[in-house]
């Protein structure tokens, strides 16, 4: 007989809404509660998607609903605290955190131990790992399709945390989650750039090189022509693959040419959402009741945080940083305080920040929600007409790549 399982989630923002959609097409999943200290977003939820219970604070949650799956959905800057409580719910068995995993290497090592203290499964949810191009992709390399890997190419832009953790971990989820040896980086901030509350870049550029002759370049905010999460470029001795969530292109001796990958998908299919998410949670409930890892694991993750944080590490000692690295701080943060990155600009501006729901004018967002608005547009809307502080458009200096961030 299937097990039920109780799921909650905790943050009651948009990308919870993708955590819910996912839960919605498990079929041995009820999502029970939502936490949120903001008792608007928690009404939200409840009445959007018919959830009995919400509560202020994640105590209170854990102790009156009991769920046995929690998604953890709010800010990067929380996530290892949210985790680190969650894991001590007594009922508690899995966990899928939204990414990036954490800012910082000794935030994302005490989210994996704080799981494994209690016995707790963490995923993080790098959901494009369940997409037919990017699992396709992997099977053709593990077939020996483009002979042995030798360079993946990534552009992203709004952020090395935002968008590149979703490159990299493909990356690697596609060429079978190597790990690096060691990063080199560069980093450009002249404006006091924000992406939900975490102090970011206005571009960088790593080089990551894997063992034997595998390395990454990956470019963020460098060049718009491109730029995309689910997207990359492999080159390998023996071909060359075009990978993204829903077209994959080979190029070999056999196929002559670049060759259209069938991936078996019918008109309407979505890559990412909705299905992604509830083939993470189908597979985290697999990992509780098997004990088989996720792909998705917070171990495999950590070291995709790793990279990153290598990156700006790499920038911010002028040299090659080999890993495992000994800072467990944000080295980008660090960067900021010792004064190794001068502003040109110095009016703090966040690119996600009208997803602060905290001082909105929640009448006027009703109102926009009741004419068909959708969340993330209402959210903007309200804010511009509040003129909310730092919430702006990327400024013009002169050199400073454009964006469309």
């Amino acid at each position: 007989m299937t097990q039920q399982y109780k799921a909650a989630i905790v943050g009651c923002g948009s990308i919870g809404q993708a955590h819910m959609q996912g839960y919605e097409r498990v079929d041995n999943v009820d999502v029970v509660a939502v936490a949120d200290p903001l008792e608007a977003a928690r009404n939200m939820y409840m009445n959007d998607y018919g959830i009995p219970q919400g509560y202020a604070t994640i105590a209170e949650m854990l102790e009156n609903a009991q769920p046995d799956i929690v998604s953890v959905c709010v800010w990067h800057l929380l996530h290892d605290t949210v985790t680190a409580e969650v894991a001590q719910g007594p009922s508690v068995k899995g966990i899928i955190c939204e990414k990036p995993m954490a800012i910082g290497m000794g935030r994302a090592d005490a989210m994996v131990d704080a799981c494994e203290a209690n016995g707790v499964k963490l995923a993080i949810s790098h959901q494009r790992r369940f997409t037919p191009g990017w699992e396709k992709a992997r099977e053709l390399v593990e077939d020996g399709a483009i002979g042995i890997p030798l360079r993946a190419d990534l552009r992203v832009k709004e952020g090395l945390a935002n968008w590149g953790t979703h490159s990299i971990d493909g990356a690697r989820y596609i060429l079978g989650d190597p790990v690096a040896e060691w990063v080199m980086g560069a980093v450009e901030r002249r404006t006091n750039k924000f992406e939900r509350d975490t102090a970011i870049e206005d571009s960088c550029m790593g080089l990551i090189h894997f063992g034997g002759s595998l390395q990454f370049f990956i470019q963020s905010d460098l060049w718009d022509r491109n730029c995309d999460a689910g997207k990359f470029f492999i080159r390998g001795t023996e071909g060359m693959l075009h990978v993204t969530e829903t077209v994959l292109k080979l190029f070999n001796s056999e196929t002559g040419g670049w060759k259209s990958v069938d991936l078996g998908l019918q008109e309407g299919d979505q890559a990412i959402g909705g299905n992604t998410n509830a083939a993470q949670t189908r597979e985290l409930i697999n990992w509780i009741e098997t004990g088989k890892e996720s792909r998705g694991s917070g171990r495999i993750a950590r070291d995709t945080v790793e990279i990153m944080m290598a990156m700006y590490e790499s920038a911010r000692q002028n040299k090659v940083i080999r890993l495992p690295m000994a800072e467990k701080e944000y080295p980008l943060e660090l960067m900021i305080e010792e004064g190794k990155l001068p502003l040109e600009d110095t009016e703090r501006y966040d690119i996600r920040g009208f997803l602060d729901r905290s001082q909105i004018d929640e009448t006027r967002y009703q109102q926009l929600r009741d004419d068909g608005i959708p969340h993330h547009q209402a959210m903007s809307i309200v804010h511009s007409e509040m003129g909310t502080e730092g919430i702006r458009p990327a400024p013009d200096l002169p050199s400073l790549p454009k964006s469309d961030s």
